[in-house]
C-alpha cells in the first residue's frame, strides 16, 4: 500500500500526490501515475457520495467520522475554495466510470432533471440529482438481469423519492433502497463516480463524453 503527499503542485487544475515510497507522481483527476516507478498505472476507484454532513446523517444515521483535532474543526466548518469557484462562476459535474469509459453528467443539467437513465456505451445507468443538497450518484439499474424503470415521484428535503414503474415499489433515489417493510429487496449497485469541474473534463477524459439532453 502506497502512502501519499502533495506539495501543490498541479496539472490542469488537478493536484498531482507523490508516493512517499518511490517519489512517482500522480494525477488526482485521473489517479494516473505519470512519472516515476509506476509510470502509465491508474490507482483503482471506489464508489463515493459527494454531499453535505447534514444530508449524508440524515440518510445513513448508523454512519461513523472520523473526528479531526480539535483545533482543526473550525476550518472543516465550510468549503475554503467557495468563493473562488464563485468569483470563475465554476460549473461541477458527475463523472461516472463504467467498463472502461467515462461520461460527465452536468449539475446544471439535472437541475430540471433530477433522474436520468442512460447508457455508457452499452452500459445502463441510472443518475439521481438532489438540488437542495447538490448530491448526484449513479447506479446500475439491472436486478436479477431485469433493467429497472424508474419515474420521479418527488424531491424531498433530503431524498428523492423513485418509483417502480412495473411494481410500483417506491425507492430512496440517493442510496439506492427500497422503501418496503423488510430488507429482502437488493440495493441498486452504486457506480464510480466523482464530482468533476466540467471545464477541465475534456483536459483529463479526451475521449470521454459529456451528457446533454
Amino acid at each position: 500500500m502506497l502512502e501519499f503527499g502533495h506539495r501543490g503542485w498541479l496539472l490542469d487544475e488537478s493536484f498531482v500526490f507523490f508516493d512517499r515510497e518511490f517519489d512517482s507522481l500522480w494525477v488526482q483527476a485521473t489517479g494516473v501515475c505519470i512519472q516515476g516507478k509506476f509510470k502509465g498505472e491508474q490507482l483503482a476507484t471506489i464508489p463515493i457520495t459527494h454531499t453535505t454532513w447534514k444530508e449524508w446523517r440524515t440518510l445513513h444515521p448508523e454512519s461513523l467520522v472520523l473526528a479531526k483535532p480539535s483545533y482543526q474543526v473550525e476550518r472543516y466548518r465550510r468549503d475554503a475554495y467557495e468563493r473562488l469557484y464563485a468569483e470563475r462562476g465554476t460549473q461541477f459535474g458527475l463523472g461516472v466510470f463504467v467498463a472502461g469509459q467515462q461520461k460527465l453528467y452536468p449539475l446544471e443539467k439535472l437541475k430540471t432533471t433530477p433522474i436520468v437513465t442512460d447508457k455508457i456505451g452499452d452500459t445502463p445507468v441510472l443518475v439521481v440529482f438532489h438540488p437542495p443538497s447538490k448530491t448526484a450518484v449513479a447506479f446500475d439499474p439491472m436486478i436479477d438481469d431485469r433493467m429497472v424503470e424508474f419515474e420521479l415521484v418527488e424531491v424531498t428535503e433530503f431524498d428523492v423519492i423513485l418509483r417502480d414503474s412495473n411494481d410500483n415499489t417506491f425507492w430512496s433515489g440517493l442510496t439506492g433502497r427500497a422503501q418496503t417493510s423488510d430488507d429482502t429487496r437488493p440495493r441498486l449497485r452504486q457506480l464510480r463516480t466523482t464530482q468533476f469541474v466540467t471545464g477541465n473534463w475534456l483536459k483529463h477524459f479526451s475521449d470521454g463524453l459529456i451528457y446533454d439532453p
